[in-house]
């Protein structure tokens, strides 16, 4: 099954996304959520599994985890929107039909026509979402990827992390690698210190709009 979109482009720092609507999808009548043990909201699971389903769902497990992972890495980063939905939905070039993540807007319906691959789809969001899960970051913190079948001309100016799948990752090297440290291991995890430490948060916010 091929993929919706074949690279997730260089967004280079200092161009604002332009504003975007979240994507919308029906969650399945069947699949319970206990919302409770989940550490964002509706809108964001879904985004996150709308971009599993266009993006990832002709890969394995380990392949569709490390893509939804580069969703989660740039949705932690100061330089990139500071929520799923935002990562999922932003265009830099303010180009119709030049979104991160091609399925967005590329003029095409987006809601799910394959029933088990849609619930797949939550059932994976829903996983890397869930407090206290033991997901690990397959990519090695990259914020890139692009198809195999591809070679964008971006990919150069990165270096490279993994491949998984059909996909190879990206990351940057350097000292802006190293000044970050090491991140917690699942967003969750990062999630939970973000609300239990209210002051870092609004600094984090500040640094978001400044970088922008």
């Amino acid at each position: 099954m091929a993929v919706a979109a074949l690279a997730v482009g260089l967004a280079l720092p200092g161009s604002p996304p332009a504003r975007a609507d979240a994507p919308h999808a029906a969650l399945p009548a069947d699949l319970r959520v206990d919302w409770t043990r989940l550490v964002v909201a509706r809108d964001e699971l879904i985004c996150l599994a709308l971009n599993d389903y266009w993006e990832a769902r002709g890969e394995d497990t380990r392949g569709r985890v490390a893509v939804a992972q580069v969703v989660l890495n740039r949705a932690r980063d100061p330089r990139f929107p500071d929520s799923i939905c935002g990562v999922v939905t932003e265009n830099r070039s303010t180009v119709p039909g030049l979104c991160q993540f091609s399925w967005y807007c590329d003029g095409r319906a987006d809601t799910p026509h394959e029933s088990d691959a849609w619930r797949a789809s939550v059932l994976l969001a829903k996983s890397l979402l869930t407090r206290n899960n033991a997901i690990s970051d397959l990519t090695g913190g990259a914020l890139w990827y692009h198809n195999r079948d591809v070679d964008p001309r971006w990919s150069g100016r990165l270096e490279f992390a993994t491949r998984v799948g059909d996909h190879y990752f990206y990351r940057e090297a350097g000292p802006r690698v190293l000044e970050a440290g090491t991140p917690p291991q699942t967003f969750a995890d990062w999630t939970e210190e973000q609300a239990q430490a209210p002051a870092a948060g609004d600094d984090d916010q500040v640094a978001r709009t400044t970088e922008r």
